[in-house]
């Protein structure tokens, strides 16, 4: 698994992170009412629970690809440069 160090982040991004949610289940981060990624206490799953989602993570996927069918690579590139462009505007204000 993929680790990011915060430590070099802004003030405000570590608050955020602080000001999650311990919930055993997890957290669901939304951003345009899309679910982004789902913060979870890596040390309380058991295995079960890492198989639900490892499972609804393929769901998601899946569900991104169903939707992204015949939709131009092309298309699809300017979509993600336009996002990043945005969310480093945001960022510089």
């Amino acid at each position: 698994m993929k680790q990011i160090n915060v430590d070099a982040e802004t003030t405000d991004v570590k608050r955020f992170i602080e000001k999650l949610p311990a919930e055993p289940t997890g957290v669901e981060l939304l951003m345009n009412g899309r679910v982004i990624c789902t913060v979870i206490p890596s040390l309380q799953l058991s295995p079960a629970e890492k198989e639900r989602l490892v499972k609804r993570r393929w769901e998601l996927i899946c569900r991104a690809q169903e939707r992204n069918k015949g939709v131009p690579a092309s298309v699809i590139e300017r979509e993600v440069r336009e996002a990043v462009e945005e969310v480093r505007r945001r960022k510089q204000q």
